[in-house]
């Protein structure tokens, strides 16, 4: 159990590997964030952290929709140094803030090894965990995001152990856990709005488990029901609390918001006007912008994103349903691809519905959930980083294979083996520049983007990158805005970029192919007159579907 942690005997044996992983995760993370430039979404999140701690929760900024107080943490060392040294004073526009705050962000990927590591343990004994463990934790996208000021790789986090604490609650009827399974829910939706969608997801996971136990009656008994009610009073004292209770129950009828949404139950409803809105009024707000910006659209001039990118094709409205499922193909390692496949056959030959349910119902169950949500629900398909909500499911449920592996021939075990040797070298051939990693089915690294594109690949990580590759190479220059002959390095966004409303002055090199890349995201062009002459200017020109 959790408060294991705590006890002397959590340092010995296997717990010292565990101490091992966790501190090898931590200099690999550590050293390849000192590489990379503050990303787009981190100084909105570092700036709302900023605010909020001075107690300041409003959503001022179009772009603070969706940011969230559990960042703060990113700021403990200025506020350390500022009590160390009251008079402690930076004039580097809050950079040294932003990039020692990503050291703290450490923390959340902490928490996500240790209820790996507790969770395998419960299903695959006392070695079951640390080969899902240690996949995990050198997985190409969680580790890219394990020190991002963001809330994604947190906010799987949250949901972990949110699972965690639940599926003990159904399965044991645990108070405990019932208590952690109120905190981490309130704390899952402060961290993203998202995980509103997680209340129903535990309804149905226990109606799913009770019905194949074949005990719904549970459902209605008084203690149930009593739970129901302190679950959902939880939320709101957490929410509550989270924000200082700034401006909690105003009536939802002083409101003025932007949402089609809430305008429309503003109207239609005017008995609602009295009612007490019982959360404070930023969350109200931040899920009020969420919406309206869903509701504008992409490509426009309020708008707080692009739109959706997939095979050249720009999307301005609606989304793609398979966007999640081309990019987890081009960007998880072949080897864990291969690895999850084997799992396949090995669970339908061995399933037992009974089994299934106190076992990997709560694994698999929230991963088809939270697929079906961000495929068909989310209209900011914004890249990969929205699956590490799901993505230490998806390593939990890779520890049935090795499970099974333990007990098979040397013949499985060699090419298991194999797999998990492949996946850790295609991650170092990419380290440190990992954010664009792409696997073998993308064989040219210089056309990724014309498959994939957005944060998957270009979070602006190397946009102050390119100035030190140009001083030292000094033979080439920034993009320029009309074809023109020379050797240039153009950041992969500037390429994409339509941010500008469709008034992109780079994108006359799509047209041209590169002869190169820095940092997988960095393509360098040696253009010649015969190139210009010869170039096929409609491929310049981006797909756009409104």
């Amino acid at each position: 159990m959790p408060i294991k942690i705590f006890t002397k005997d959590f340092w010995k044996g296997q717990r010292l590997l565990l101490l091992t992983f966790l501190v090898l995760h931590t200099l690999v993370s550590f050293y390849y964030i000192s590489q990379h430039n503050i990303t787009f979404d981190e100084p909105q999140y570092i700036e709302f952290a900023k605010h909020w701690l001075h107690g300041h929760p409003e959503r001022v900024e179009p772009l603070d929709d969706s940011k969230s107080p559990i960042v703060a943490i990113c700021w403990v060392p200025r506020i350390v140094r500022q009590i160390m040294n009251p008079h402690y004073k930076l004039t580097d526009y809050g950079r040294k803030d932003q990039e020692e705050g990503r050291y703290m962000m450490i923390l959340f990927s902490f928490m996500t090894a240790l209820y790996v590591y507790w969770w395998c343990k419960d299903l695959y004994g006392k070695k079951g965990w640390w080969l899902p463990l240690l996949l995990l934790l050198f997985d190409p996208l969680n580790l890219a995001y394990s020190t991002l000021i963001t809330t994604d790789l947190a906010c799987g986090a949250m949901l972990l152990a949110l699972l965690y604490h639940f599926r003990k609650y159904i399965l044991f009827h645990s108070r405990r856990d019932f208590y952690f399974t109120c905190l981490f829910a309130g704390l899952g939706i402060v961290t993203k709005q998202g995980l509103l969608f997680a209340i129903p997801m535990l309804v149905l996971l226990a109606f799913v488990y009770l019905a194949i136990q074949k005990s719904l009656k549970t459902f209605v008994t008084k203690r149930f029901l009593m739970d129901v009610v302190v679950f959902l009073f939880s939320i709101v004292l957490i929410i509550n609390v989270c924000y200082y209770f700034h401006k909690s129950f105003r009536p939802f009828g002083d409101y003025t918001f932007e949402s089609a949404l809430l305008k429309g139950l503003q109207q239609r409803f005017p008995f609602l006007h009295a009612v007490p809105v019982p959360f404070p009024e930023s969350y109200v707000q931040s899920v009020d912008m969420i919406k309206a910006h869903a509701d504008t659209g992409a490509g426009k001039v309020n708008s707080t994103y692009n739109g959706i990118y997939l095979f050249g094709e720009l999307k301005l409205s609606g989304k793609f349903w398979y966007y999640y499922i081309v990019l987890f193909f081009y960007k998880m390692p072949v080897g864990i691809m291969l690895l999850l496949l084997a799992c396949v056959p090995l669970f339908v030959k061995r399933f037992n519905v009974k089994s299934f349910a106190q076992r990997y119902l709560f694994i698999l169950l929230p991963i088809v959930f939270f697929w079906v949500v961000l495929s068909f629900f989310n209209q900011f398909q914004s890249g990969i980083r929205h699956l590490l909500l799901v993505f230490p499911l998806l390593y939990i449920g890779l520890g049935y294979l090795f499970r099974q592996v333990a007990h098979a021939s040397i013949k499985w075990k060699l090419l298991t083996g194999a797999a998990i040797a492949y996946a850790f070298i295609t991650l170092f051939i990419y380290y440190p520049y990992i954010i664009p990693y792409t696997n073998e089915f993308i064989t040219n690294r210089k056309t990724v983007y014309k498959k994939i594109w957005d944060s998957s690949v270009d979070y602006g990580q190397s946009d102050s990158s390119i100035h030190v590759f140009i001083k030292q190479h000094p033979g080439y220059k920034r993009a320029t805005t009309n074809p023109d002959t020379g050797r240039y390095a153009v950041v992969m966004g500037e390429m994409n970029n339509t941010f500008t409303r469709n008034a992109n002055p780079y994108k006359w090199y799509r047209a041209l192919a590169p002869k190169g890349h820095s940092r997988y995201v960095i393509l360098l062009f040696d253009i010649s007159k015969q190139d210009i002459e010869k170039a096929d200017w409609r491929k310049a020109e981006m797909k756009i579907v409104r």
